[in-house]
């Protein structure tokens, strides 16, 4: 008994599958090369490029407008009047008590099988005296074709079905006479009473990918839920299949039917088999069509069944596609071991067909996940003729072409060549019991990492009837292959920390799904930390639960262990030993060159003779943060270290966190010169404690509390890191050779020999941001530090020392908005039209920064005299992004380009 037994209601509407896509691209897993125009809507023709065409997704799965349309009684009768049974025309929602559920695909790699999870039906209005409240059990989406009538594959044209049971009922009433439905009433008569389970199916198609259209992410779903028994697959049934014809006629494209035969009643499902002539649309006309028996063994002709009046206004959505014919007894019998056919009576051609012998097999759950030494259970069922067929051998083989042909951009870890196969072992034939069933047990290895940036490996086991292997890549119906993601083993560090441990794992996340920046930056410890009891909720929750983080459920049990760990404990990172010292230090030079890329830009938006004292100031303190990054490169250098100017992810991604995930809430952004911006650069250089605060903020939503988690505090962690390594004899400060000195900007670039030179150049580096202390804010050159340098043009007047201590009411700061460019916000590389001047000359100023990094990195690794080369490209950049500055988009907005600072395509 399933959705289609008696008695069933059919239900209509709409449905919301709203996922991210900027995980459509495998290659976007790789945060080492991440851009962040992956984040950006797709903007070629076909949305698929950047983050293709909804790259905002909530990953939230939802019904709209849904209500009860007809229902179908024991006696085989239909009511679509809600005066004859108030069932009809009720709502049918999500949940009306939690978040909405999820769509999750298995894997970048194997998107054809997406879940739900964490999604329940309630039917009828609070109050309704019919009404009750269902959890869906986790299923996949089966038989997906093109449903569109001559037409490419696309998200628009493409349909497909779900089918599972609704399970943990809440039945808010269980006095169905009291309910005034004749539905009710039989159903509860069936079940004994309220039902305990019932199973669901909806067809989905008419899906609306159009970023620009009101009906973005929505889409047609039209259903049934009738009663499920114990011993029944929840996810298929397993009755008459009828296979779609290749090529039948030119009129006619459809995909496989389902019938059963109970009491003498056929029932065929056609509700995702028949072609639509529009995306969302009317079935198309592929002339009259009928259920036939084809002839039998022994000669007997078609037999005609019954007629399908699939043309009739509003046929789907009263119907779901499900219809059904009277048997008498000797038809019945006749057609019990006779093949059946979807005919179309006017070129008398089968275009669905049982197989001749009526055999057939399928899994019931067929998407798996696991961790290495896990085992799992796969259910088979085959029949023939709508019957179970016993001591039936199955065999199934490994096909990991089924992972190929997946939407993907650019070079990818494939599945193969070198899929460690041995991580999946499982048997490779299969008998069926006297009840046409067998168990295959799949036993997972670790896949060993074969993907790199990507956690595990999917494998895909093909199978069929009969003592014959399926053929590798024979299989196009993701429903008739079983696929399993097994995670890389993973062993639990005693004290993880966010650098080592967790950083790498949010990272991915925070770039793939950048709508939770709006709950929480997961790339941003400080962000983390201030969300440590919603994060231990999310992280905690069980699987099916709406709100388990993450969303795609393709985070591994043993690593979710760990975030749990972490969470309790949230170690920022070790530095406990030489190695993790000269991380930390890598980290202190990619820091001080972030706040650079800002920084320029606002510089060289300025005019030229326009607001000179702003852009004097400006400068003071981008050349002071050069000089910071090389002071920390020469520390490494000098216990032994070798700094990485030229590594990937080298120059973050605009907007974006700093590095290593300091200060929460500060997006850091490449905006022209303004007095915002200016307030950003301040939060950039905050001080624990400052000497004058600033009146005003930049928006309401800026912290009121300073960070805990600034730039101060992390070398206030290297400090005492430096200090008890060397006092410990763990450290030796030397290699002067390849050390630079010939510095040729502001202030002194100064030989590392010693721990009381390592701790000078961390005081100046402090002081120089923050200023000496909450009652000095000058720096160690008796100059002001860089956040009151910036405090002044936010003020309009030089901070000056009065009686009471500092306020700024000094001289004149001025600053002119109307002398700074028209630059827009962020500008990325995609965002300028292809051919156009602004993209030439931002790709060409890209290059070239990369040219100077490149030249940084020889002269810090070991060619100290190669500095002049890096010097002249600096100047050659100035020259270079002031004429960007100067540049219209190209895009006709009235505004001009600026530098992207983003790495020239691999």
């Amino acid at each position: 008994m399933s959705y289609l037994s008696l008695p069933r209601l059919v239900f209509a509407g709409q449905f919301q599958a709203d996922p991210s896509t900027v995980n459509n691209d495998p290659e976007h897993f790789d945060d080492r090369h991440f851009q962040s125009s992956y984040q950006l809507l797709g903007n070629d023709s076909n949305f698929s490029n950047n983050g293709w065409w909804n790259p905002a997704g909530t990953g939230s799965w939802r019904l709209r407008h849904c209500q009860v349309t007809s229902v179908c009684y024991q006696d085989g009768s239909q009511s679509v009047d809600p005066n004859y049974d108030p069932v009809i025309g009720l709502p049918l929602t999500d949940a009306d008590n939690r978040v909405a559920g999820k769509i999750v695909d298995l894997d970048p790699e194997q998107q054809m099988v997406s879940q739900l999870w964490g999604f329940s039906v309630t039917l009828g209005p609070a109050g309704s005296p019919i009404r009750f409240r269902g959890d869906f059990a986790v299923a996949p989406f089966a038989d997906i074709w093109c449903i569109v009538n001559h037409s490419g594959f696309s998200n628009s044209t493409a349909a497909a079905y779900y089918q599972s049971v609704l399970e943990n009922l809440n039945w808010f009433s269980t006095d169905a006479a009291q309910s005034g439905s004749r539905f009710l009433r039989e159903l509860f008569q069936h079940a004994a009473g309220a039902p305990a389970r019932l199973s669901i199916k909806f067809n989905i198609d008419g899906y609306d990918d159009e970023p620009d259209s009101a009906g973005f992410t929505f889409g047609r779903i039209v259903g049934c839920i009738g009663l499920s028994l114990d011993g029944e697959p929840r996810h298929f049934v397993p009755g008459r299949r009828l296979f779609a014809v290749s090529n039948p006629s030119p009129a006619a494209s459809l995909n496989d039917a389902i019938a059963v035969i109970e009491q003498n009643r056929l029932t065929l499902d056609l509700g995702n088999s028949l072609p639509t002539a529009s995306s969302g649309g009317p079935r198309s006309d592929n002339g009259p069509l009928a259920l036939v028996s084809q002839p039998g063994v022994n000669g007997e002709p078609y037999l005609l069944l019954g007629e399908i009046d699939y043309r009739a206004p509003g046929w789907h959505e009263r119907t779901a596609g499900i219809v059904s014919f009277p048997l008498t007894q000797q038809t019945a019998d006749r057609i019990a071991a006779q093949p059946l056919a979807l005919q179309q009576l006017s070129t008398q051609l089968d275009i669905l067909q049982e197989n001749a012998n009526g055999q057939w097999v399928r899994a019931d759950q067929f998407v798996y996940r696991m961790s290495p030494n896990d085992a799992a259970e796969v259910k088979f069922y085959a029949s023939q003729f709508g019957q179970p067929l016993p001591q039936a051998q199955i065999s199934l083989t490994l096909d990991p072409s089924a992972l190929q042909g997946q939407q993907q951009q650019g070079p990818i870890p494939g599945p193969t060549p070198g899929m460690p196969t041995q991580a999946m072992e499982f048997a490779k034939s299969l008998t069926t019991n006297a009840s046409g069933q067998a168990t295959l047990r799949l036993h997972a290895g670790d896949p060993g990492n074969p993907r790199g940036y990507i956690d595990g490996q999917v494998y895909c086991i093909g199978y069929q009837l009969g003592p014959q292997a399926p053929q590798i890549g024979s299989q196009s119906n993701y429903a008739f292959q079983i696929s399993a993601l097994i995670f890389d083993a993973y062993v639990q560090p005693a004290t993880p920390d966010w650098m080592h441990d967790v950083r790498p794992i949010l990272q991915q996340y925070a770039d793939l799904y950048p709508i939770m920046r709006k709950i929480v930056d997961l790339s941003n410890y400080a962000s983390l930390l201030r969300n440590i009891y919603a994060l231990k909720n999310v992280f905690s929750a069980p699987e099916h639960d709406p709100n388990y983080m993450p969303v795609t459920r393709d985070l591994s049990p043993a690593k979710r262990k760990m975030l749990l760990a972490w969470l309790d404990h949230p170690v920022y990172m070790r530095m406990d030993s030489v190695e993790e010292l000269k991380e930390a230090l890598q980290l202190a030079i990619e820091l001080e060159h972030a706040t650079l890329p800002p920084y320029l830009t606002a510089l060289f938006s300025i005019k030229p003779g326009c607001n000179t004292e702003v852009a004097a100031l400006i400068r003071s303190v981008a050349m002071e943060e050069m000089l910071h990054m090389a002071l920390m490169s020469n520390l490494l250098i000098a216990i032994g270290g070798k700094p990485r100017f030229n590594h990937a992810r080298f120059i973050p991604d605009y907007p974006g966190s700093l590095p290593g995930g300091l200060r929460a809430d500060l997006q850091v952004r490449l905006r022209k010169c303004s007095i915002e911006q200016l307030r950003a650069f301040m939060s950039i250089e905050q001080p624990a404690a400052m000497a004058e605060p600033v009146s005003g903020q930049i928006t309401s939503a800026d912290p009121l509390i300073p960070s805990d988690n600034t730039i101060a505090w992390f070398y206030d962690k290297i400090t005492q890191s430096l200090t008890t390594l060397s006092q410990q004899g763990k450290i030796r400060f030397g290699h002067p050779e390849r050390q630079v000195t010939d510095w040729p900007g502001a202030g002194q670039l100064y030989l590392i020999d010693s721990l009381e030179t390592a701790l000078q150049a961390i005081r100046e580096i402090q002081s120089q941001g923050e200023g000496n202390s909450p009652d000095d804010p000058c720096d160690v050159d008796h100059e002001l530090a860089h956040y009151y340098k910036f405090a002044q043009i936010v003020n309009g007047k030089r901070l000056v020392k009065t009686t009471q201590g500092y306020e700024y009411s000094g001289p004149e700061v001025p600053f002119d908005p109307q002398g700074v460019w028209p630059m827009q916000d962020d500008p990325m590389l995609s965002s300028f039209p292809p051919g156009s001047r602004a993209r030439l000359l931002a790709t060409q100023f890209n290059h070239s920064y990369h040219a100077m990094l490149n030249a940084l990195h020889e002269a810090f690794n070991g060619e100290p005299t190669t500095l002049g080369q890096a010097v002249s490209l600096m100047r050659s950049l100035q020259l270079s992004v002031q004429q960007l500055v100067q540049t219209p988009s190209g895009r006709d907005d009235g505004l001009n380009a600026g530098p992207t600072f983003s790495r020239p395509a691999r």
